[in-house]
């Protein structure tokens, strides 16, 4: 019994992160759709290349959610549960896919800052240290986790 709650509680979470990204996604193509459709008041007043890294940064964040839902199916319902190199194979993915987030976020806030107030430009810029933090340690931990692998795996016989 427990498996089966465990198996419909996977089941149940992955679809509703799945038609969480769905929508992200949907938000996205509404945006550009509605820029296109207002173009000329769009491009007049400067807002479209926002719009576009607005939209880019809810698709990479989208496909990050369906990254997590495809490894919670993955462990949970098909029963693929190799944690350590699992682990090890998913999770630099997935901080790549925030980082990524993170730095377009990061850019389209110091274009933004820049042309409004350039007192407050300390922030996208601490965003964007944020990002560069996160991919330094994503570096170590690959280059740590590397070196786990090759002491822990047996050699050929």
């Amino acid at each position: 019994m427990a498996r089966f709650s465990r198996f419909l509680f996977a089941v149940a979470a992955a679809g509703f992160l799945i038609v969480l990204a769905a929508s992200l996604m949907g938000f996205a193509a509404y945006q550009v759709g509605a820029a296109f459709v207002a173009l000329p008041t769009v491009l007049a007043s400067g807002d479209f290349g926002y719009t576009i890294i607005d939209s880019i940064g809810y698709v990479v964040i989208a496909i990050a959610i369906i990254d997590v839902a495809k490894h919670l199916i993955d462990e949970e319902v098909m029963g693929r549960h190799d944690a350590a190199s699992g682990f090890r194979e998913n999770f630099p993915k997935f901080i790549a896919i925030i980082s990524i987030a993170i730095f377009l976020e990061g850019l389209m806030l110091v274009f933004k800052t820049t042309q409004d107030d350039i007192k407050l430009l300390v922030y996208p810029v601490l965003l964007l240290l944020v990002g560069v933090a996160m991919t330094v340690g994503l570096a170590i931990f690959q280059r740590f986790g590397a070196r786990g692998d090759t002491a822990t795996r047996r050699p050929a016989e």
